[in-house]
């Protein structure tokens, strides 16, 4: 549901629900850590999908042969649930930063003079007439989300060689 609601009407339900002062939760409103929150449940859905994906690729016998060998359960975890989905979990990672990057429905609401993301100030510089730098700081957004998946790519490629059973 949330990656159905639009991110404007997001941003303002969460301020009408984080900006009441009767809220013992109106600490983080205007704080990055909103930001992050926001960006997170609004595109939840899409990392759990990919999560469950990756989850579903695996034989449902590991934690039961692991159980029967009395492993416990966060070794196998670690040595055969990770190896196995982490290139699921690179794409999860590089999805949220590079949306959460780009993103700039809800964030134009929750933001404060200390925690202004770079695509409300690329709005902002554009709204009072700095076109230029609003072009320069909007190039700068495209490289530095370009530079993410250039890296995310090498470190797939990387871990595809390292997991020649999927061959």
């Amino acid at each position: 549901m949330p990656l159905a609601v639009p991110g404007l009407v997001l941003g303002i339900s969460y301020v009408f629900f984080f900006a009441r002062s009767d809220n013992p939760l109106s600490i983080i409103y205007g704080t990055m850590a909103i930001l992050v929150i926001s960006t997170v449940i609004h595109y939840y859905p899409v990392g759990h999908l990919m999560a469950l994906t990756a989850l579903r690729q695996m034989d449902r016998e590991f934690e039961s042969v692991s159980a029967s060998l009395k492993t416990p359960f966060y070794k196998t975890f670690w040595r055969v649930t990770v190896p196995v989905c982490l290139p699921a979990l690179l794409e999860m990672s590089t999805f949220f930063f590079v949306s959460a990057m780009n993103t700039t429905s809800a964030a134009v609401f929750l933001f404060s003079a200390t925690t202004m993301p770079a695509s409300v100030s690329i709005l902002n510089m554009n709204e009072a007439g700095v076109t230029a730098s609003a072009a320069g700081m909007s190039v700068l957004l495209f490289f530095t989300s370009g530079a993410v998946r250039g890296g995310h790519w090498l470190a797939v490629r990387a871990i595809h060689r390292t997991q020649a059973w999927r061959r």
